[in-house]
């Protein structure tokens, strides 16, 4: 009799460690890839915490992160240089560990991707504005978006699960008067194209055109492109709220 007790509770006990097992919250990978805004490169030039680090530290915090990998996303890459590594099958050594692009995309949860703005953002070079004629800078992100496409899908042969696009926004906000709204008019057709893509690629959208057309003070230079702390937390938060909170 005494040693069915033990059986019993024994079966029991198994039983509920099971359960919690199956349950639990299992850790996940992250790989974040992309241009400067992936890498976190602020108002001034410097490389610093990005949208990526605050989605790490979210995950971290949650006692959900397995491992967080950043190195892949490079300040000025274009959607040729995605293509190029994963191509490559680009290398990097971490803890005397060597890893590749591809497997680390395998082996990732979540894959956040910010790329675009340098294959298009060429025309805004000084020498060549001409806002009194827009349809050069419709024709430059047209000419640009199949690039965004083939980037996503190479990443996409790798990386089956949630993979999350992060949008643009118009970065100059203050800067070109007399011509506010054609530029606004622009970066806001740039968001709509971007989230077709990704209806048609199937992974996630996040716009990031309206947070920042309600909140200029994310881009204290005005003749710098990118955000400051405050913009890269809101990209975050953003992100988290929409594609993660329910992880």
């Amino acid at each position: 009799m005494r040693f069915k007790k033990t059986i019993f509770f024994s079966l029991v006990i198994l039983v509920i460690f099971l359960i919690y097992v199956f349950f639990q919250n299992p850790k996940v990978n992250y790989v974040a890839l992309g241009d400067s805004l992936a890498a976190g490169q602020n108002p001034y030039g410097e490389i610093g915490y990005s949208y990526a680090d605050y989605i790490k530290d979210y995950l971290k915090k949650k006692n959900r992160l397995k491992e967080y990998v950043k190195d892949y996303a490079v300040s000025g890459y274009k959607s040729e240089d995605i293509i190029e590594d994963l191509k490559d099958n680009k290398k990097i050594l971490r803890d005397s560990k060597e890893y590749n692009i591809r497997s680390l995309l395998r082996e990732a949860d979540i894959v956040t991707i910010s790329i675009g703005a340098n294959d298009f953002m060429q025309a805004f070079q000084p020498s060549k504005l001409q806002f009194d004629d827009m349809n050069v800078y419709y024709e430059q992100v047209n000419n640009s978006i199949g690039k965004v496409k083939n980037a996503i899908k190479e990443v996409r042969k790798y990386a089956k699960e949630k993979v999350i696009v992060v949008g643009y926004y118009n970065p100059f906000p203050l800067l070109f008067k007399n011509y506010e709204d054609k530029v606004d008019d622009l970066f806001s057709s740039v968001d709509s194209v971007y989230q077709e893509l990704c209806k048609e690629e199937d992974v996630s959208y996040i716009s990031l055109y309206q947070l920042f057309k309600e909140h200029s003070d994310y881009l204290p230079n005005p003749f710098d492109i990118h955000p400051n702390l405050q913009g890269y937390s809101a990209i975050a938060r953003l992100i988290i709220e929409k594609e993660l909170k329910n992880l």
